[in-house]
Parts: C-alpha cells; sequence; structure tokens
C-alpha cells in the first residue's frame, strides 16, 4: 500500500496557533496607505496572438478538410472565413504548404480567424480555473479572487519557524539563475510559493512569476486593499507579493538570466530583457522596494536561497507530532524509496563494522594478540555490540514500518469516509435547493 499523499496547501501548517501567528506575521504599525509598487508605465501588457475561435448564428456551413503537405497538417476550407483569411481562400492553418485534394467533408458552425498580432488580453486570463478553500472545497479563482491570492502567496509554514530559519540558510539575496546553472542545479516548476527558491540535492524548486503581479490595475485592486482601512490582513498580502517580486530582482540581473528564465518559462511570454530591465529600476526607484532593509517585503524573503533538507528536519524535530513522518515536504509514495533516503546510511556502517570485526578475527589467530588478555576482551566486547545494535536497528526499522503503515491506512480509510460523506451531504443540499 503505497503512501497517502496528501497535497500540500495553507491548511498543511503545524497546529493552529502556529498559523495563525504566521497569517498575522510581525508587521510594523505602519499607517502608509498600500500601493503598488511600481509606477503605471511600466506595466506588463499581456498580449495573444493565438487563434480566435466564435460562433457563426444560422445554419450550419460545409467544410472541406484537407491534409496539407505534411502528415499534421490540416486546412479548413470555408466559405465564411474567406474574408477573415490570410490568402483569400478560406484556408487555415499553416501557410507555405500546397494542400491535397480534399479528403473529408464535415459539419462545422464555427468561424476561426486568426487575431491581430499582439492583440492585449484580459490579465485575469492568467490565473488558474479553479483552486480549493480551507475546507478543500472546490471554487472557481475568477469569482473569489482574494481568497485565491491569499493561497497562492502563502508563506505561513516558513514564516512559522521563521526564528530559526538561520539553520537552512544565511539571510542573503538567491543567486542569479545562471550561476545555478553553473552548479548544475536543476530549475523544478511549482505552484506553491512556499516552496520558491528551495534547494534539494541539485534541484531547486522555483514558483514562476505571476503576471497578474507585473499589471498595474491589479495590485490597486486586489493586493493594495482598500483606499481606506486597510487591515493586517491587507498588509501581509501585500508583503508577500511584493517579496516574491523581489525574488526575481534577485534571481535575472543580466540578460543571461532572462534568457534562463525565458527558456524555464519562468516569466510571462511577453517579458523581455530591455522591459526588464526599466520594470526593475522603476521597481527600486521613488522608495518603491528597498533592496536592502527589504522593509516592504514578507519576512520569508529576508532569506533567499533555503535547503530543503534542513527545513524537513526543523519541521519533524519542532513539530514532532504532526510532522515527524512527513516533515515539511513529503516526497514518498513508496515505502522503498523511504527506506532508501532514510536508512541507505546505515549500510555504510555495516560495511566498517564488517572491516572491523574482520580485522578482530585474524588478530585474535596471530601469536602476538592471541595470548594478548587486553585484546581479547576488546574483541569480545564489540562483538557483542555489533550482534546487538545490528538487532536493535532492525527492530526499529521493523517497528516504524509497521507504525507507518498503520496511520497510513488509517487516515486513508478516515479520509474515504469523510470525503463520501462530505459529498453526500453536498448532493442532499444541491437537491434540496433544486427543489425549493
Amino acid at each position: 500500500m503505497p503512501f497517502v499523499d496528501v497535497p500540500l496547501d495553507p491548511s498543511m501548517t503545524p497546529n493552529a496557533s502556529s498559523a495563525s501567528d504566521a497569517k498575522s506575521a510581525p508587521i510594523a504599525n505602519d499607517d502608509t496607505p498600500l500601493t503598488p509598487p511600481f509606477s503605471k508605465h511600466v506595466e506588463l501588457i499581456p498580449t495573444s496572438d493565438t487563434l480566435c475561435i466564435t460562433h457563426r448564428p444560422g445554419p450550419p456551413e460545409i467544410v472541406q478538410v484537407t491534409a496539407g503537405a505534411e502528415e499534421n497538417e490540416y486546412y479548413g476550407v470555408s466559405n465564411h472565413g474567406r474574408e477573415n483569411s490570410p490568402n483569400g481562400l478560406g484556408i487555415l492553418g499553416r501557410q507555405g504548404a500546397s494542400p491535397r485534394p480534399p479528403s473529408t467533408t464535415r459539419i462545422d458552425t464555427t468561424v476561426r480567424s486568426p487575431t491581430s498580432p499582439k492583440q492585449p488580453v484580459d490579465i485575469l486570463d492568467s490565473l488558474p480555473t479553479i483552486a480549493y478553500d480551507a475546507n478543500k472545497q472546490v471554487f472557481e479563482v475568477r469569482s473569489q479572487i482574494n481568497d485565491f491570492l491569499v493561497q497562492d502567496l502563502d508563506t505561513s509554514r516558513l514564516n512559522a519557524i521563521h526564528g530559526i530559519l538561520w539553520m537552512a540558510g544565511r539571510p542573503l539575496n538567491a543567486r542569479q539563475l545562471h550561476r545555478y546553472v553553473m552548479l548544475d542545479i536543476r530549475i523544478l516548476r511549482t505552484e506553491q510559493t512556499d516552496m520558491h527558491v528551495l534547494r534539494v540535492s541539485n534541484r531547486m524548486f522555483v514558483k514562476p512569476l505571476p503576471a497578474y503581479l507585473l499589471s498595474y490595475d491589479f495590485w490597486k485592486k486586489y493586493l493594495c486593499g482598500p483606499p481606506t482601512g486597510q487591515s493586517e490582513d491587507d498588509r501581509a498580502l501585500h508583503k508577500r507579493a511584493c517579496g516574491l517580486l523581489m525574488s526575481y530582482v534577485w534571481l535575472i540581473r543580466s540578460e543571461l538570466d532572462m534568457k534562463i528564465a525565458k527558456d524555464e518559462h519562468l516569466v510571462p511570454k511577453d517579458v523581455n530583457w530591455h522591459w526588464w530591465k526599466a520594470f526593475v529600476a522603476d521597481l527600486l526607484a521613488d522608495g518603491h522596494l528597498d533592496a536592502n532593509s527589504l522593509k516592504q517585503c514578507d519576512m520569508r524573503y529576508h532569506y533567499g536561497e533555503l535547503r530543503l533538507s534542513r527545513i524537513n528536519t526543523i519541521y519533524r524535530i519542532r513539530f514532532f507530532h504532526t510532522h515527524f513522518i512527513r516533515g515539511y515536504l513529503y516526497g514518498y509514495n513508496r515505502y522503498v524509496v523511504f527506506f532508501q533516503r532514510n536508512f541507505g546510511w546505515m549500510l555504510v556502517i555495516f560495511v566498517y563494522f564488517s572491516l572491523v570485526l574482520s580485522a578482530m578475527q585474524v588478530g585474535v589467530s596471530v601469536p602476538p594478540l592471541q595470548d594478548n588478555v587486553a585484546f581479547q576482551r576488546a574483541s569480545y566486547g564489540f562483538v557483542v555490540f555489533s550482534i546487538v545494535l545490528v538487532a536493535a536497528i532492525v527492530g526499529i526499522i521493523g517497528l516504524l514500518f509497521v507504525a507507518i503503515f498503520a496511520i497510513n491506512t488509517i487516515l486513508s480509510i478516515r479520509h474515504s469516509l469523510l470525503q463520501s460523506r462530505e459529498r453526500r451531504k453536498l448532493a442532499k443540499a444541491k437537491k434540496g435547493e433544486k427543489h425549493a
């Protein structure tokens, strides 16, 4: 039975008190109104050059589908599409290849026409489709943008251990992207902000820069709170957004860094080096963001790169009762992988013990040591110690396996029952609303 892989989300904080403490992280009493950290004239305007598909009223049209010169090319021939097609013939698809004779005919009620290059699109189109609330209920992101932002920018799990983050990394800026490439560190994209710039072995998690953080109007409407009466939660959300933006100022400092970011899909497609230079210059000007004091940023971003293995250890020790098994990031889906990673070091100890025991066995058989009482006693003690140690380790591993198996079995059954009960309750409520 594999481990239960519980998705990480803001509700998986160590405990209720830690979560509330992290949510209301120490914020200086500042009544200054919140504003976007950059000027309106440098905001990013996302564009689209994809095909626009619109439904046309009226009777369906006959469309001939023609196979192109290449095996995977198709061209639609339509009377309605003539005026919108590049060549005026109603032929849609890749240009430059001569179509073959029509092979099939089908009914189509849509009109496909290429939009003009670099057509502006709504910044809300960059948001995900759905998300989960604190009760694991699905909601549409565009209908609850504020709730989505609280989850998307959440760093409360790291803020809960901020006082001892020095064990996982130094309070320095993250290195440039090309430096990580030089060190042969592979970049893994993640949507979790609390995994941003966390490194394990030769891999580092990086959250792609959301396009909405580059929109001035989006900041004004969703990230700066109301014009009056801004709460501590509004200021906390603003600081987390500023911190994520500042982390990319660290990561992308040269044109080479920008190329790597584009290749790794870490920035929106419309971002280029010249725009980024102007954006960063405005970001750091006029007190928008202070790159030295970081007073506008969440306290997680007072640290740059952090070691995930040490954060896992901190969570297992500090929150022993709730996170001893799972730690901060639970990355196992098989028992074999779990034991290989956590108990592989024991094989090295057994190898050294075998060498010592072999040497003692040879020693007791040669004349100089054969009659040495002290050596005989030391050999006897070490042999007994080795036997007891091996038996204890095997016993501990066996008990740990049984405990983990039992815990995962109980959690699986409990989760299944709770989900079934909740779905029945929701279905019953929906049915009652329908009849009402």
